[in-house]
């Protein structure tokens, strides 16, 4: 796995069931999936948020929203280099991994959205690094829902930022500029990784925390140009950027 797919959730993080939704005609035999177009699925409370709200209103793909029943996998779709939100609820007792798979490209163009364990619920974003044709392969023992958009903004809100949520989420765009301290903490017990996934591309992000169980701390990172941030965690936390 490189850099860019590592931007998506990272290691496996055991969640709680609340605000799993039980996503509706669902493919009980696995296989195909079933697509939705343009009309995301409203989730239950309470959901993984963050502060700032991400914003999907301006989007080159999607909203599109994809539901199954155990392992399963969707018809064509095509996306523009850039990144892409992936907002899921999964039920069910095993691993749930949701991964876009470029078509026309190679195994190190695929994008892993997430890998946890069910149930869960919770928000990611991810970058796209081949324009084309993907299809979105799910793994898992229950009933899920993942729906998809590219925004399509360029400028991120300045600093300084604060967010807080609970579970996996990302923070919206960020226009960082150099040196930047971050604080954080997180009231979980298990992985508490925070990473940069970048406007561009071409770019890497910064791996800004990565802890194991309560945490509270601060660091300074080089982060240039503006990036959304990634949050991987199985409790309450709280960011700021300054």
């Amino acid at each position: 796995m490189n850099r860019r797919q590592y931007a998506a959730l990272v290691g496996t993080t055991a969640l709680g069931g609340a605000g799993v939704v039980r996503a509706g005609g669902a493919n009980t035999d696995g296989g195909e999936a079933e697509r939705t177009a343009d009309v995301p699925r409203a989730q239950e409370d309470p959901t993984p948020t963050t502060t700032p709200t991400p914003d999907s209103s301006s989007t080159g793909f999607g909203p599109q929203t994809f539901t199954g029943a155990g392992t399963g996998t969707t018809e064509e779709f095509d996306l523009q280099r850039g990144p892409i939100t992936a907002t899921f609820s999964v039920d069910g007792d095993s691993a749930f991994t949701a991964q876009l798979l470029a078509v026309e490209g190679q195994s190190y163009d695929d994008v892993y959205l997430a890998i946890l364990l069910a149930p869960a619920a919770g928000s990611q974003v991810a970058t796209v690094s081949v324009a084309g044709p993907h299809v979105l392969n799910v793994e898992t023992d229950g009933a899920w829902e993942v729906t998809l958009a590219q925004p399509t903004a360029t400028t991120g809100q300045s600093l300084p930022v604060e967010a807080s949520g609970s579970g996996p989420a990302y923070v919206d765009l960020v226009a960082f500029d150099g040196v930047t301290r971050v604080s954080g903490t997180h009231e979980g017990s298990s992985n508490f990784i925070v990473e940069t996934v970048p406007l561009d591309p071409d770019d890497f992000g910064e791996l800004l925390f990565n802890e194991i169980g309560q945490f509270e701390g601060t660091t300074t990172a080089r982060i240039d140009g503006p990036s959304y941030v990634n949050v991987n965690a199985d409790g309450d936390w709280t960011l700021s950027f300054e």
